[in-house]
């Protein structure tokens, strides 16, 4: 079996200024969104989001995948979603080092680039995850 790295994924509602943290689990073929999000309050972004997403990474996989728990949405429904909502991608690598991946809409989906993708090393996790997710966020498009 591929091992792949934990991963997360946060939405930011366009409207709203809310948040959602999506977790992930393996799925048949890939790393598929799975469970209910976490909903996180703009004015909850600097206190509760950073914890929201490494408890996001942790449940990476524990869950076996199960189709009634995996966010499915048809074509309609991901046009919505993805007009309403910027997204930022959270990946944990086997070193314990993160990437932060600003999103850019493209096609049915999104989508990361090099330059705006931004590591933060095990020692800096406590005090720059927040703030770099702020910042992928103002580059997410």
């Amino acid at each position: 079996m591929m091992r792949m790295n934990k991963r997360t994924i946060i939405y930011k509602n366009v409207k709203s200024g809310s948040y959602l943290v999506q977790s992930y689990t393996m799925g048949p073929v890939a790393a598929s969104e799975f469970g209910e999000p976490t909903a996180i309050q703009s004015n909850e972004f600097s206190t509760r989001l950073a914890d929201a997403v490494i408890q996001s990474l942790e449940r990476f996989g524990k869950e076996p995948y199960d189709k009634n728990g995996a966010v499915i949405r048809d074509d309609k429904e991901q046009r919505e979603f993805l007009a309403d909502h910027l997204g930022v991608s959270v990946s944990q690598q086997e070193s314990g080092e993160l990437k932060v991946y600003a999103l850019h809409r493209e096609g049915g989906g999104m989508v990361s680039s090099q330059q705006d993708t931004f590591i933060l090393s095990k020692e800096e996790i406590p005090r720059k995850l927040s703030a770099t997710i702020a910042e992928a966020f103002r580059r997410a498009t």
